[in-house]
């Protein structure tokens, strides 16, 4: 039995219990409340009535820097600028002197038409000279649009077309052209060495020009290319890529490569990469060209016919791509002026007119002549030479010649202000220097190479009409 004191003793007890229990979850809240780091800042505090003119300004600004934030993702791109105006000058017009030394010189070598252009990359000045007659029956004089099969100096823009496949990753110059062609081509001399697309740009593959070339190029024949690499007939006995020996069959196998790389004609894919892009009306297949009208006959230096306008315009290409073995090496017509603006692309670093043809490695390409030519040094389709003309300075060049034709470019180093010259003219008498330039070519070239230096003089020169400053 519990008596009264017992009684009270649970009594309390009981009641200590109920209320610690009761205690628990408030002592939990509060120790949270005061211990806990992230219940601080979520600790409710007298707040300022909220000021609503300020919260739509708040929001207004806002919205301005999403708009603002959308027009720069979205921002289109710049309208490029209008292309650089080409400014033409003729020769005669800044120096009546030069032009008559250009006319004496043409009369020198009998030539019945030339046309020549200098231009300079930097500027986009171009200066021209015309002479003779492009149809000497018609009596059609040569003017700044007569167009001119240039035989040789096709083979830059053949170059220029592998190169802009390079730029596109379709071409590797130092691979097995047996890759690019689709089936082996081996000098079996030296079966264990390959052939790459270099070595055709510089004449070192050890494929050469074969009697069976010759033939087959000339009467335009049916033979193609694979026939004659897979008969053998075509290569010397020097190991591929050691020895210079100038091969038009070489260019032919590389304008192949062109057209199996590309999947296009060799005349379709340079006026679709090279002339249509930078405004200039030329092809490999003459009756590909906008206007035909003013096409040069081509004479020999008895002024003899040896291709009519007729006959040119009836040059077809193969209807097999890679087979065909007369356009790259030589069958491009072109105006001086039009193939000056070529060179000046590749002098201002493979961009002309805010047009990019080629990226500037690939200019440098070209331009790399580490082989020994045959009184120069050989790059890609291009030689460079050192005081041979002009005295202290280097330049590149090449020359051409096919049925009377006589052709030559030459221009300073790229990658700078670069300035050249070309010439083409038909009719005159054929004389070269011991490097193989050709003789009315390089005299109208090195008569004309210091134009600039000529005009900056007049330009400084006062005006004898105009009065001197007394100081």
């Amino acid at each position: 039995m519990i008596n009264k004191d017992g009684k009270a003793a649970v009594i309390i007890i009981v009641l200590l219990l109920v209320i610690m229990i009761a205690a628990v979850p408030w002592y939990f809240i509060v120790s949270r409340n005061v211990f806990d780091p992230d219940s601080l800042g979520r600790t409710a505090l007298p707040q300022e009535p909220i000021d609503r003119e300020i919260e739509d300004e708040l929001d207004a600004q806002l919205e301005d820097d999403e708009e603002l934030e959308e027009e720069l993702i979205e921002e289109p791109e710049p309208e490029p600028e209008p292309p650089m105006e080409d400014k033409i000058t003729e020769i005669r017009t800044v120096d009546p002197e030069l032009h008559r030394k250009l006319n004496a010189i043409a009369s020198e070598y009998d030539a019945a038409a030339v046309s020549l252009a200098i231009f300079n990359s930097e500027t986009g000045e171009y200066f021209t000279y015309e002479n003779g007659h492009a149809d000497i029956a018609a009596r059609r004089s040569v003017d700044v649009n007569t167009k001119f099969r240039v035989a040789s100096l096709a083979k830059l823009t053949t170059v220029i077309c592998a190169m802009v496949l390079v730029d596109e990753g379709l071409l590797n110059l130092d691979s097995d052209i047996s890759i690019y062609l689709g089936y082996e081509v081996v000098n079996t001399n030296y079966p264990g060495t390959e052939i790459t697309t270099r070595m055709l740009m510089q004449h070192t593959s050890s494929i050469f020009d074969s009697g069976a070339f010759n033939t087959s190029r000339d009467n335009n024949t049916s033979d193609s290319v694979r026939f004659l690499l897979e008969r053998g007939g075509s290569f010397r006995h020097n190991q591929p890529g050691t020895t210079f020996e100038y091969t038009n069959f070489g260019y032919s196998v590389l304008g192949a490569i062109c057209e199996n790389v590309s999947g296009k004609s060799l005349d379709t894919l340079a006026r679709e990469v090279l002339f249509e892009p930078l405004g200039i009306d030329a092809a490999y297949v003459p009756e590909n060209m906008q206007s035909t009208d003013n096409i040069a006959v081509l004479y020999n230096d008895r002024h003899e016919i040896t291709q009519s306008v007729e006959t040119q315009l009836e040059v077809t290409a193969s209807e097999t791509l890679g087979h065909d073995l007369h356009l790259a090496q030589g069958n491009l017509t072109i105006t001086a002026i039009d193939y000056a603006r070529i060179l000046a692309m590749l002098g201002n670093g493979g961009m002309l007119r805010d047009v990019r043809i080629l990226s500037q490695n690939a200019v440098r390409a070209i331009h790399e002549t580490d082989v020994e030519g045959a009184g120069y040094r050989q790059g890609l389709a291009t030689r460079y030479s050192f005081g041979d003309v002009f005295p202290g300075v280097g330049f590149y060049w090449h020359s051409g010649s096919g049925y009377g034709l006589l052709s030559q470019y030459m221009y300073s180093p790229p990658m700078s202000a670069t300035r050249g010259v070309v010439v083409m003219t038909t009719g005159a008498r054929n004389e070269r220097n011991q490097s193989g330039m050709v003789g009315i070519c390089t005299e109208m070239s090195a008569a004309v190479w210091d134009i600039w230096e000529t005009l900056e003089r007049q330009e400084s020169e006062p005006d004898e009409d105009e009065p001197m400053d007394d100081d």
